[in-house]
């Protein structure tokens, strides 16, 4: 039990030793910044309870080339894209939409219609972000009546 003890105690230290490289005012050169945090969506709508099963993240890229749509689609999971560039205007179903610039981050709504265009003259580059559940798909395209 003594073994174990004191295990624990150097242990502790060495990990106490290694803590303090993270971003603050004592370590010059490391910058941080918050580019979003809320409980809403791009629409201003509250995001749903998260999923009750494990969870489960994935992280997908995207290239939107100029002047392309995407399909309309809706997620079942929260999810969120960050604009590393270009600009996207992002449509929900029944006329809403909102212009998107690189740096910029999308809440996405989860179980609602919409779709993104890229109308600009250079491709679009998303990274997504999706806090999910195995087995649930990312997106499911709306399909043509």
């Amino acid at each position: 039990m003594r073994l174990v003890k004191l295990s624990l105690t150097l242990f502790a230290l060495v990990f106490a030793s290694v803590i303090p490289a993270h971003a603050d005012e004592s370590h010059p050169g490391i910058v941080t910044e918050l580019v979003v945090r809320s409980g809403n969506d791009w629409t201003g709508s509250p995001l749903p309870s998260y999923l009750t099963s494990a969870p489960e993240v994935a992280v997908m890229r995207f290239t939107i080339p100029p002047q392309t749509a995407l399909p309309i689609h809706k997620h079942p999971a929260i999810n969120a894209a960050y604009v590393m560039d270009g600009e996207l205007t992002v449509f929900q179903e029944g006329g809403i939409q909102r212009n998107f610039k690189k740096g910029e981050v999308v809440i996405e709504m989860v179980e609602k219609w919409h779709h993104g265009i890229n109308q600009g003259s250079v491709p679009v580059e998303l990274v997504v972000f999706y806090a999910t559940t195995k087995g649930l798909p990312l997106a499911i395209k709306k399909s043509n009546p």
